[in-house]
């Protein structure tokens, strides 16, 4: 017998024994499993030689194989006998023994002595003694045991195999936790169920409990006449997942317990009902298809709270509704191999709903940014076309503010439609990348302004290398727009805001944006031109490999371009870094137009060491002749000199950075903007800071979520003992200094289970949201509730 096949014999057996099962004494005291053949041995005959001998190689390929260290029959055409390291095959089947008889009169296998069977699935079954089938399929096992898939173990005093596709256990224990430690000795394992029988069905995918206790590190705590688990062979199963308990002001003791519902191979659904003691139920769920062509998932809930007030409660905004609900969407459906229709959906009821519900889109639903702890939800429905070089989308936008009082449903626009096309030349054009293209956008208000603009444009790019190093980027653009406005004198969002908002002056937003007439026909025409130099070099100095790379760019348009009848909709908002420095058109979509002659320059650099160091930064500035009314100052561009941007950087291996991101004012050196981030990682601990810096105090950075804002963040991660783990977050207005947000957790985690409690306090207050401290408790079993 192998030493490894003999510790996941012996791991196994001590499974069955520690949970009362009925390993033998022999099986304790020389840590085997009780597999010695019962009787005296069968004498061999002389002749025998101790090579392996192979029986059955002519056979037809649906007989069983045998090879062993001796094969002998005892009379003409009785059983055959086979001793020492036995192995038989069937197919894909395998047994090993120390010693097998099988008569073919019956078709019966009997195999005795450290018996292993592995299957087609892999999967390997271990006994002291079994009966079985010529074909190794069915048949009765004592002292039965099995590795599953998914690290699962089963042991039973007895096993019955029916038709390959059942097996029935007599005094059965799972579990999918480790039974033996690192050095081969048995543990009790941190769950196990007990069973008095059960039934494995391989057909269904199921396997029941009958009688069953559910033990935590060998002690029983709950009791069930009947349970019912996935296989673990199978990847999904329907059934209930790992419960959410928790407790918190909002919504007194809460509690969930999701169910997983598996459709079909190509679609499923989780039900997860949330009751809370406050406000009733909260009915929700997420159905998801998956097909060759297409991909859908929607998640929606709702729920009749008996809480609801028609006033305002808290200082809020505005009364809370009876029913509340949400709904978001996502997916796509290929019409053809070149047509793709698809769609990302977000509404809910009020402006407070997903705040206290604690309501995020997860799973396919996630999205980079999560638009509901800001200030709009966006939906999306999309048609794209593509073919050779040719790329269509045709895009509808619906957004729904979430400020209360400071939106205004009747001058947020709904963007129908929204049409790029996009061509790009297979050939080069003058030596260079050459492409065309359109932008149509409809944006239409019930109560404000209506905006039409078509963009046509043509692009070309050439990238030159020169023999020693340098490269030259040469590019130009020809672009005109052409804009019709309606119903001028109604204003945007921007009016609403203004005329809701105390805390701004707005008079000079409301003077640049809305123009003093009803309707208005507006154009212009902006070429640009420009060229890239940079110069990237790199050595190994001092145990070090250094990289150094100046870039300079130098771009030409016309001035004047931004006038006040053009009214800004797609280009309210711009983060200016580093990493956009040399974009020749920093404005986010086209109703802004960065207009003039101008020079971005920077560098960057860094050095890394052979023992882990490692050190990167870059710094760099743009350089105007004339000013632009593209951005607003607090973006820190526009100006004939613009803010200092750049990044610096320092880390050791995994185990200790600083990351920095920076844009500093460009006449003081003032911090107008930073983002900042430390790390730490030892074995025992990993912890990080971060801290955010923005000042932004111009009314559309307000309106877009930008206002100014100073924020210390930090979180920690403690390993107090084996599988014990501490942690800790923390999030701080230094703006305002208060405290927004703490969290502590106790949690334990091994290869089968983990549990945790968490504590919460948010100190958040928006509307009728008020401060809210809460206790959340999780686990999970794997195999069984995960």
């Amino acid at each position: 017998m192998s030493h490894k096949r003999g510790i996941a014999h012996f791991c196994l057996s001590t499974l069955l024994a520690s949970a009362g099962g009925a390993a033998t004494a022999q099986a304790q005291t020389d840590l085997q499993p009780a597999n010695s053949p019962p009787g005296s041995e069968t004498p061999r005959p002389a002749a025998t030689t101790p090579s392996p001998n192979l029986i059955g190689e002519d056979e037809a390929p649906d007989e069983i194989l045998f090879e062993a260290d001796s094969v002998y029959r005892e009379i003409q055409d009785g059983p055959i006998i086979a001793e020492g390291d036995v192995r038989a095959f069937f197919g894909e089947r395998y047994l090993r023994a120390d010693r097998l008889v099988y008569d073919p009169a019956t078709d019966v296998v009997i195999a005795e002595g450290d018996v292993s069977i592995t299957d087609e699935n892999l999967e390997t079954a271990f006994a002291g003694r079994v009966e079985l089938s010529g074909d190794l399929r069915d048949g009765i096992a004592e002292n039965f045991s099995a590795l599953l898939e998914d690290n699962a173990r089963l042991a039973a005093q007895s096993a019955v195999q029916e038709q390959g596709a059942r097996t029935r256990l007599s005094r059965a224990v799972y579990t999918a936790c480790d039974i033996c430690d690192d050095d081969g000795d048995g543990k009790t394992p941190t769950w196990r169920i007990r069973s008095l029988k059960v039934t494995r069905d391989r057909e269904r995918r199921v396997m029941r409990f009958h009688h069953a206790f559910l033990e935590i590190k060998g002690v029983p705590i709950a009791y069930a006449p009947f349970l019912q688990a996935p296989d673990p062979s199978v990847e999904r199963q329907s059934g209930f997942l790992p419960p959410n308990i928790g407790a918190s002001d909002r919504l007194g003791f809460n509690f969930q317990l999701p169910y997983y519902l598996a459709i079909s191979n190509n679609q499923d659904a989780t039900f997860s009902p949330l009751y809370t003691a406050e406000d009733g139920v909260l009915w929700q769920g997420e159905w998801r298809r998956r097909g060759r062509n297409s991909y859908h998932v929607l998640a929606g809930g709702i729920i009749d709270s008996p809480n609801d007030n028609p006033e305002p409660i808290n200082g809020g905004n505005e009364g809370l509704p009876g029913v509340r609900w949400h709904y978001f969407g996502r997916g796509y459906q290929n019409l053809s191999d070149n047509w793709r229709l698809s769609y990302d959906v977000e509404r809910v009821s009020d402006d407070e709903y997903l705040r206290n519900y604690s309501i995020e889109r997860r799973g396919d639903l996630r999205q980079t940014l999560n638009r509901g702890a800001t200030n709009q939800l966006r939906s999306n429905a999309r048609l794209a076309w593509n073919s050779g070089g040719s790329n269509l989308t045709v895009d509808s936008y619906l957004f729904q503010g979430l400020r209360g009082a400071l939106d205004d449903a009747t001058t947020t626009p709904l963007v129908l439609p929204l049409i790029d096309y996009r061509y790009d030349f297979s050939s080069r054009i003058a030596g260079g990348d050459a492409s065309i293209g359109a932008n149509f956008a409809a944006l239409q208000r019930t109560g404000g302004l209506d905006s039409r603009r078509l963009t046509a444009n043509a692009t070309w790019r050439r990238d030159v290398i020169t023999r020693g190093g340098h490269r030259f980027n040469f590019f130009g653009e020809l672009r005109g727009d052409v804009y019709h406005f309606d119903d001028v004198n109604a204003g945007t969002e921007i009016n609403t805001f203004c005329e809701n908002s105390s805390a701004l002056d707005c008079s000079q937003a409301l003077a640049s944006f809305i123009p003093d007439q009803d309707s208005d026909f507006e154009a212009r025409f902006a070429p640009t031109a420009g060229v890239e130099w940079s110069y990237p070099l790199t050595r190994e100095l001092g145990g070090a490999r250094l990289y150094l790379e100046p870039r300079i760019q130098l771009l030409a348009s016309p001035s004047g371009l931004n006038r006040a009848e053009i009214i800004n909709e797609d280009s309210q908002s711009i983060e200016f870094d580093y990493a956009g420095l040399f974009d020749y058109n920093k404005a986010t979509g086209y109703d802004a137009f960065e207009d003039g002659q101008r020079a971005n320059i920077g560098i960057s650099a860094s050095a890394i060491w052979r023992n882990g160091f490692e050190l990167e930064g870059a710094v760099g500035q743009q350089f105007r002749i004339q000013q632009t009314d593209a951005f607003e100052a607090a973006a820190g561009l526009g100006d004939t000199t613009s803010d200092i941007v750049g990044s610096l950087s320092l880390r050791y291996k995994s185990l200790v950075g600083v990351e920095n991101r920076f844009r500093l004012d460009n006449a003081n050196a003032a911090i107008e903007r930073a983002e900042s981030t430390a790390f730490f990682n030892t074995r025992r601990l990993r912890a990080n800071v971060g801290y955010v810096r923005l000042i932004e105090d111009d009314e559309l950075a307000v309106l877009n979520n930008l206002e100014r804002r100073e924020e210390l963040t930090a979180g920690a991660r403690l390993k107090l003992m084996r599988n014990w783990y501490a942690g800790a977050g923390w999030r701080r207005d230094l703006e305002t200094n208060q405290t927004i947000r703490r969290d502590f957790t106790l949690s334990y985690e091994d290869e089968c289970a983990t549990f945790g409690v968490t504590l919460r306090r948010d100190e958040t207050r928006v509307g009728n949201v008020v401060p809210n401290t809460a206790v959340l408790v999780s686990f999970t079993l794997r195999s069984l509730v995960d």
